[in-house]
């Protein structure tokens, strides 16, 4: 078949029989189970995900779909990025996608601009989702991530089968750090029309520290904030976390549907502790006070950077990265999703309050402060799952599962994607 004829094939598979054939399907061509009822070594020799294959499970799990609506009643004054198959609070993402493979480690560059409102409408625009990967892909290093196969950091049960050669590792990264940021805005400046209500924004306060105004003493009296709405830091820390979390879990599921669709196994997974492999991934970590307490990852250099130093010189400039609003000189050009002009809708956008942006930096600074890391409570960036994508072995399942193991396109898989 002609990568068109594959690209069609992949788009005609209905997603209800996607989402209720679903399986984890773990034994891939070459792999081995050393123990237990289902004990097998496989015959075959491993077979690497083609490039159409890659391409199309990179494309369901992170990839550019076109313009987001936005349809709100206050338009938020973030720059037009391309939306993307999975859900998202910000343009763009929060989220980097990692993959690792026999050839070598990459990301996904999210840096796209969306073209029109929706970017894939007819057949022939189906190949954007093979050109999309091919520019966007971006190579960090040659040969396959080398995660530690052993106790800790992977979990005994995944030892066997997790990160094996001809397989391809997909590691979404979320950084919960700009959302934290913009979380507290929202909850300090009424200007915002978010949390903080048009009679006062929350009286954040440090639940760490006895309830502590955290750092906020001259907007509590000036009035700017209510004292008598209080807000623990450790709710707004975890409540920055629930808006970001969702962008991985939705990335590995997409990619696993994807899976179901193209014939192909694999298995969503949490067996691991993330701070080894993060470091094995080049990610820099920043150890806080001193040394006493657990190393902060925060980035890897030049391609995916938290909001905090040292990626900003301060806290305050890593507001301003978040926060601050296009300068009045600068506008936005190309296609919008609605009728009306850009500069029509944009006249009852959004903007953060002098009051507001001082009053959240100053919390910003609090946290730094008084836990040397930004967050405080939790990590800045965080791999949460992996989603492995690899070709299936079926005389593993024929051999100890019935009909229905696997799919019909599972079984036409190797006959019709690598004749």
């Amino acid at each position: 078949m002609t990568p068109s004829e594959l690209l069609d094939l992949a788009w005609s598979y209905p997603l209800f029989e996607a989402l209720y054939a679903r399986r984890s399907r773990r034994f891939g061509l070459g792999f081995e189970m050393p123990e237990g009822p289902f004990r097998y070594k496989s015959a075959h020799t491993p077979v690497p995900l083609s490039e159409i294959e890659e391409a199309l499970l990179v494309g369901a799990g992170a990839g550019f779909s076109g313009l987001a609506l936005w349809d709100l009643p206050t338009p938020a004054p973030y720059r037009r990025r391309s939306g993307r198959t999975f859900p998202t609070t910000r343009p763009g993402g929060q989220t980097a996608l990692f993959f690792t493979n026999d050839e070598g480690l990459y990301v996904l560059d999210a840096n796209v601009a969306a073209s029109k409102l929706r970017e894939i409408e007819t057949p022939d625009e189906r190949t954007k989702v093979l050109e999309a990967y091919q520019a966007q892909r971006r190579e960090l290093r040659r040969g396959r991530l080398d995660i530690p196969r052993h106790i800790l950091p992977m979990s005994g049960h995944d030892l066997w089968d997790s990160n094996q050669p001809g397989s391809t590792l997909f590691l979404p990264v979320c950084d919960v750090s700009a959302s934290l940021i913009s979380l507290i805005a929202q909850f300090v400046d009424p200007a915002l029309r978010r949390y903080a209500p048009a009679g006062g924004g929350m009286n954040i306060v440090d639940d760490r520290h006895g309830c502590r105004p955290a750092g906020t003493e001259r907007w509590l009296k000036d009035g700017f904030l209510d004292a008598e709405r209080m807000l623990p830091l450790s709710i707004v820390e975890r409540q920055a976390c629930y808006y970001v979390f969702s962008e991985p879990a939705a990335i590995c599921q997409n990619i696993f549907l994807a899976t179901e669709a193209l014939g192909l196994g694999g298995w969503k997974h949490c067996g691991f502790l993330s701070l080894e492999i993060l470091g094995r991934m080049g990610f820099r970590t920043v150890a806080a006070n001193g040394g006493t307490t657990f190393a902060n990852p925060v980035g890897l250099d030049g391609v995916f950077e938290a909001s905090c130093p040292p990626y900003h010189p301060t806290m305050d400039a890593a507001v301003d990265a978040v926060l601050a609003p296009p300068s009045s000189g600068s506008k936005e050009t190309g296609p919008v999703p609605h009728r009306m002009s850009e500069a029509e809708h944009r006249v009852g956008a959004i903007r953060i309050s002098p009051e507001g942006l001082d009053c959240t930096k100053a919390i910003c600074n609090y946290i730094y402060d008084t836990y040397g890391r930004f967050p405080g409570g939790t990590d800045a960036m965080h791999l949460m799952w992996v989603m492995q994508a690899h070709h299936i072995d079926t005389d593993y399942y024929d051999r100890f599962f019935g009909p229905g193991a696997y799919g019909p396109a599972h079984a036409a898989h190797m006959g019709t994607w690598h004749p």
